[in-house]
């Protein structure tokens, strides 16, 4: 029997931040999926991963750096949302 999937994500997501060393409810799974639609379905599908660790990447550097990347997630998606293919790419 598989479990629920919200319940699974969620438990999945608490697992994670678990493991590596994230304060309880930092990750924003709204935020990750909705990005990863856009990427997926105005860019390519596999737009859809590496977008969320590009987003994720930038982050942890500006953190380290001491700056902000707060809104690099909604940048992202803006980018994507007004991605228009070349002639060669599949739309």
């Amino acid at each position: 029997m598989t479990e629920d999937t919200p319940t699974s994500l969620a438990r999945w997501v608490g697992a994670l931040e678990s493991e590596l060393g994230l304060p309880a409810g930092s990750v924003d799974v709204t935020e990750v999926l909705d990005l990863a639609r856009d990427a997926a379905h105005r860019v390519a599908r596999p737009a859809a991963p590496v977008t969320a660790y590009v987003v994720g990447y930038a982050r942890g550097l500006a953190a380290a750096q001491g700056t902000a990347a707060d809104d690099a997630a909604d940048r992202a998606a803006r980018l994507a949302l007004a991605w228009e293919p070349t002639a060669t790419e599949a739309p």
